[in-house]
């Protein structure tokens, strides 16, 4: 039977990261399927302009909602609520009371955080104690370690499950080679216009680079906002004397959005903005194979590695953000490879199934001691491709305790660690060349079910050893076993040989 679960999370409008995320949600059809679901939408606002703003309007909205959300509990009596409130300010103060509701009527909560602010607000004394009535005795989900510490003053580690963003596959996996070679390299930034999303610091910028010389348009996508409107940001290039190289082209969305994207070289997100926690725009330039220049805000820089995918600039820094984007217009072969790691990365980590996968585990796990029967047992038969990958996504160990008279080199292991997935195995031939015992999984002696058994407990035990056994992994695939490392190998054996 499947678990009843209410959602309250942001759907839009407004279109912002929230948003976009709650809407995958509420669309997937991995998530409804796997659970009972129902959903509300937690925003009061309309449009962009009217976030942050108080009015008689929204406060009637929020009664409104509090009713419905109170109605829906009593007749639904879900399992769990998941709810996808604001860390701080205004917005917080509302979300509080929709928790704390929540908890009084016998819930068990979780929440997802796609913003952060949590630590600018923890010293004050009025939103301390509030914090610590508000992360009393719920689940937290983040989609960074590097997130982790703006809660954790107020949330034990074990009470923190991390699932990255990921977006739909829209993009062929040959758009590159599709795309015409721009005579005049064409930059590209995509959010809505706000000072803290870099716009004017971008502008300065493109200024130091147009007084250096260098040809180029940049287009400028997105949603005005009270802060920044069209007549802004005509005056703004205006006063920087970049007509006709700096353009604000407006919304873009489906196909035209996508088109924008192809028709660029260089993608720029010099994002401040306090809440910023993971930045969706950089994902689908990674699908488009866009080389990114950005920040080191919030968990960006677990998306975009510094000079592998794209370049990490200094936050609120012209000088430095027009270096980054200067050493990318020089050198179209950096771009390129660039732009083919990024392709690479998001295939692998940050795609909708992938975000999917990780979602469903995370639920299963704030489940799992509520009440909920955990089958101890199943068998799943032969899977291949899309049901493979979400099987990876749902597990945190992989056991495989051979002792096959002839086995080698297992493949699976190799795929498990691709996944970020603890390994027990044994050392039966070349298994210990792959797994460091301590390090990236344990071994075991072949044919022994007590040593088998006490390390799987060990794992389940120690959920903090788990998740470093996965990233170590992780990064030994990186480092020695993907296809790339396999064929430079290849190549140095043969050349060896050729002398």
């Amino acid at each position: 039977m499947k678990q009843k679960i209410l959602f309250i999370l942001h759907l839009p409008p407004p279109v912002h990261g929230a948003a976009m995320m709650g809407k995958y949600i509420h669309d997937s059809k991995i998530v409804n399927e796997t659970f009972d679901c129902h959903y509300i939408n937690l925003s009061t606002a309309k449009n962009l302009t009217d976030i942050g703003k108080a009015g008689v309007k929204k406060l009637f909205r929020f009664v409104s909602l509090l009713r419905n959300i109170r109605r829906s509990v009593k007749t639904l009596r879900p399992r769990l609520v998941y709810v996808t409130p604001n860390a701080c300010g205004g917005a917080f103060y509302k979300d509080f009371i929709v928790v704390e509701m929540l908890k009084k009527m016998g819930c068990k909560v979780v929440i997802h955080y796609h913003n952060k602010g949590v630590a600018t607000r923890q010293n004050h004394k009025f939103d301390d104690f509030l914090y610590r009535k508000f992360f009393k005795d719920i689940k937290v989900i983040l989609l960074s370690e590097k997130l982790y510490d703006d809660v954790k003053k107020y949330v034990k580690r074990e009470d923190v499950f991390f699932c990255p963003n990921g977006i739909p596959e829209n993009v062929s996996a040959n758009s590159k080679e599709e795309r015409t070679s721009n005579a005049i390299p064409r930059i590209l930034f995509l959010s809505n216009l706000l000072e803290s999303k870099g716009v004017i610091v971008l502008l300065d910028a493109l200024k130091i680079l147009k007084d250096k010389g260098y040809s180029f348009i940049c287009n400028f996508v997105g949603g005005e906002t009270s802060e920044i409107d069209s007549a802004r940001f005509k005056a703004e290039v205006e006063k920087r004397h970049l007509n006709n190289m700096a353009l604000y082209i407006g919304r873009k969305y489906g196909v035209d959005k996508d088109a924008v994207f192809e028709k660029s070289d260089v993608f720029v997100f010099p994002t401040f903005y306090h809440n910023e926690t993971f930045g969706l725009v950089n994902l689908e330039a990674m699908e488009h194979k866009l080389p990114i220049v950005t920040t080191d805000e919030g968990g960006i820089t677990d998306v975009v590695k510094d000079g592998k995918n794209g370049l990490i600039s200094e936050k609120k820094n012209p000088s430095s953000l027009a270096k980054c984007i200067e050493v990318l217009i020089i050198d179209k072969d950096l771009c390129e490879k660039m732009g083919e790691e990024g392709y690479r990365m998001f295939k692998r980590d940050y795609t909708l199934s992938a975000f999917e996968g990780h979602f469903v585990k995370c639920v299963n796990k704030c489940l799992i001691g509520e009440g909920v029967k955990c089958n101890a047992i199943m068998y799943w038969g032969a899977k291949y491709g899309v049901e493979k990958d979400t099987l990876f996504r749902n597990t945190d160990i992989f056991v495989f305790p051979t002792f096959y008279h002839n086995e080698c080199f297992p493949l699976v292991l190799l795929e498990a660690m691709q996944y970020g997935l603890a390994c027990i195995s044994t050392n039966e031939a070349g298994i210990p060349d792959i797994i460091d015992n301590g390090k990236t999984g344990l071994i075991v002696p072949k044919k022994d079910s007590i040593a088998l058994a006490e390390s799987i407990e060990k794992l389940i035990n120690d959920r903090m050893l788990c998740l470093q056994m996965g990233l170590a992994g992780r990064k030994k695939y990186e480092e020695s076993f993907t296809l790339d490392v396999f064929e430079k190998n290849i190549c140095r054996i043969l050349e060896e040989f050729s002398k």
